[in-house]
């Protein structure tokens, strides 16, 4: 007795499912973390903010802060104080308070586009 099982490949699965890059489930993603980590970074001119905006490529699994003293803010020993949510590591405090949050917003997402 001979069993044969086709499955399909990861990638093609993936793409079924839009987690694959650029898919509809990893642009979500992206647009959620993008838009919560807004509410983190150093606000002085709002540089920052823009630059998150106009510098992610939604389902790319990036979200960039293009300025040029970004890092130097985000990780720097000598600054110390913040203003609010804002301050030093951004995307880990973001990460630390919203992670579940976008995780049910996702999976809520996701089973959505099921329907």
């Amino acid at each position: 007795m001979a069993v044969s099982i086709q499955t399909k490949s990861f990638s093609q699965l993936s793409k079924e499912l839009g987690i694959n890059e650029k898919g509809k489930i990893q642009q979500f993603v992206d647009k959620t973390v993008r838009d919560n980590l807004m509410a983190y970074v150093s606000f002085r001119t709002g540089e920052q903010e823009q630059s998150i905006k106009l510098a992610t490529v939604l389902g790319s699994g990036r979200v960039i802060i293009n300025v040029p003293y970004a890092e130097y803010q985000a990780y720097s020993k000598r600054i110390k104080k913040r203003v609010g949510k804002r301050g030093t590591q951004p995307f880990e405090r973001m990460k630390a308070e919203k992670k579940e949050s976008i995780l049910k917003q996702t999976i809520a997402y996701a089973n959505s586009l099921d329907k």
